[in-house]
């Protein structure tokens, strides 16, 4: 008698994101054993992660630290590389980091750019260990608007140089001085340059946690959180120094990089020498630190804090997750707090870049959202489906990058049978044009199927791009308005007389002699309509927008019989946003083996 045919939905297919650490025969298909340039939305689909798209052209030296500032209303994105700090200007792409200028770029000998940047009263304070911090007053500062802290503490000998600071609780607290790497200093009540004054003092840790150094230092719920390389200490009651108390300390659990630091909710996230820590789940836990967010990846994560503990990260609110950038090893890593696991952990992707795209500093800002320095000198943000290179005022590259997965290993349910391997059913959604590659690897072998080629086609509405295409909403490279009677809102007109409250100047348009008025709101008359070329490389953001694109499923054979399946499947972006909704397998038993 024949066999019927089985149907194996795959439903939940990497739902929890990557699993490197358990057994992959052994676990459920809701883990991915690989899930790069990927994220997973909160529906549980896995979708491609947006490009990084440069916002000035690259200095072709690694951006080490970006801080945003809020200058007495006025939103300022600084850098640092080499030895000098800049004032990005954003309106000039091709010279955003001025060559000059002592209000625009700041250099200080013996740096390497790798500061601390905190906002304090109005004020940017910067730490970097090996030189006297730093203070930015921008708009407040009657000269110069940089200055270098003038008083140490009286207990310095020599040089006050603090690795790393903090402005809360009404002052600057700092530690990391190579005089006194266990000593925490804080400053007078909000003012973070007098040191010597008023209630300024000192916390000698080595009183506390014995030998160890202070890496970074952090605010928690009313709480001042010192983390040193090997342990972590809390002190209550820092808004009021005379009385601050020891709460705890964390023995044997310490910090690997002063910019892994990070809140998140409830919880104070941070890179351990055994992987990535919660602190607010660590001291629920009777003082304990047993709470791991890294069990998924483990021995992994491990690996690289070994091979390098340059690590740079950033929370994203908007979109729930913690990126932590390996910088040396090209390895970013994306912890997913919208969603956690059985086993109590955010569920993990990781981003790979080519071309030293990959970040080399990171930070989330009010005015441009998720901001990336790249290791080779460019300041990128998040959009886009292509990692988009720039290069001067308005030349724009685009490249693409292969999201890839691989399954766990997907028992065809006959424990001692072969299956006839038949046909997988995809559903995709977007992706128009792309080219999606599947391999599959049977009963635990090392050695794939040949790749099968398969070109995303889904249903289409919209048009992709208004003008500037072939496809074009207005046609290839020209929009030519024409008016009846009546001035028209947003249209161009070239005429001699204008009423104010009808038009406004805009200048001369490409190919029209004279000047170019843009109707602003209804009025009376006549005048003529011009037209105005456009280039679709100069002005790509307002040619194209996304199209609508739905949901298509794609059936392609599978050959040979198997007892496990493992799937890869790699898909090249191509502009395109592409997400994988369902997966179903189509097997027939075979043989007894």
């Amino acid at each position: 008698m024949a066999k019927q045919i089985s149907y194996q939905p795959l439903t939940d297919i990497g739902l929890n994101g990557l699993n490197t650490q358990s057994n992959p025969a052994s676990l459920d298909t809701s883990y991915l054993v690989k899930a790069e340039n990927v994220v997973i939305r909160e529906s549980g689909r896995i979708a491609f992660r947006k490009g990084l798209k440069q916002k000035v052209e690259p200095s072709g030296t690694a951006i080490v630290s970006i801080h945003e500032h809020d200058d007495n209303g006025t939103n300022k994105v600084l850098v640092s590389y080499g030895t000098s700090i800049y004032v990005v200007d954003f309106t000039d792409p091709a010279d955003a980091f001025p060559s000059s200028g002592a209000d625009l770029k700041h250099t200080v000998g013996s740096t390497t750019g790798n500061w601390q940047f905190v906002n304090f009263n109005d004020r940017l304070h910067c730490f970097h260990s090996g030189v006297v911090p730093q203070r930015y007053d921008g708009s407040l500062g009657s000269g110069s608007k940089w200055t270098a802290h003038a008083t140490d503490p009286a207990s310095i000998s020599s040089l006050f140089d603090p690795s790393c600071g903090m402005g809360y609780y009404g002052r600057i607290w700092c530690g990391g001085v190579a005089e006194a790497k266990d000593v925490v200093y804080y400053s007078n009540l909000l003012d973070g340059d007098d040191w010597t004054g008023g209630d300024t003092g000192l916390i000698d840790l080595s009183k506390v946690w014995g030998i160890d150094d202070v890496i970074a230092i952090a605010p928690f719920y009313g709480k001042l959180v010192i983390f040193g390389k090997n342990n972590i200490v809390i002190y209550d009651s820092p808004e009021t120094v005379g009385s601050l108390a020891l709460n705890e300390v964390i023995r044997g659990v310490g910090l690997v990089s002063r910019d892994s630091v990070q809140a998140i909710g409830d919880d104070l996230v941070f890179l351990s020498n055994t992987g990535l820590r919660s602190l607010g789940r660590t001291t629920e836990k009777d003082k304990l630190p047993l709470t791991d967010l890294s069990l998924n990846i483990k021995d992994t994560l491990i690996r690289n804090i070994g091979q390098s503990s340059n690590v740079k990260s950033v929370y994203v609110e908007n979109e729930g997750i913690y990126i932590m950038s390996f910088v040396d090893k090209n390895i970013t890593y994306v912890f997913d707090f919208k969603h956690f696991t059985p086993n109590n952990a955010p569920r993990v992707t990781t981003w790979t870049f080519d071309n030293d795209r990959e970040p080399s500093s990171m930070t989330y800002t009010a005015t441009y959202g998720l901001l990336v320095g790249q290791q080779d000198g460019g300041l990128a943000g998040y959009e886009g489906y292509y990692d988009t290179d720039l290069e001067g005022a308005s030349t724009y590259t685009y490249s693409s990058y292969t999201s890839s997965i691989a399954t766990t290993w997907i028992n065809l349910g006959e424990s001692i049978a072969a299956s006839f391997l038949k046909r997988l059913f995809l559903v995709l959604e977007g992706g128009s044009g792309a080219t999606l590659g599947l391999k599959w690897y049977k009963d635990y072998s090392p050695s794939p199927s040949d790749t099968t080629s398969i070109t995303l086609n889904p249903t289409t509405t919209g048009t992709t791009s208004l003008w500037g295409a072939s496809t074009s909403l207005y046609g290839t490279t020209t929009v030519t308005t024409t008016n009846a009677g009546a001035f028209v809102t947003d249209t161009y007109y070239a005429i001699a007389t204008v009423g104010s409250t009808n038009f406004t100047a805009i200048g001369s348009a490409d190919n029209v002699v004279g000047t170019v008025f843009k109707a602003t709101g209804a009025g009376s008359g006549s005048g003529t309509a011009v037209s105005h070329t456009h280039n679709a490389t100069v002005h790509s953001s307002n040619s194209t927008y996304a199209p609508l694109y739905g949901l298509q499923e794609y059936r392609t054979p599978l050959t040979g019989s198997a007892k496990n399946l493992k799937l890869e499947i790699d898909i090249e972006s191509n502009g395109f946003d592409a997400s994988l909704q369902d997966l179903t397998l189509l097997h027939k038993q075979g043989k007894i083996r």
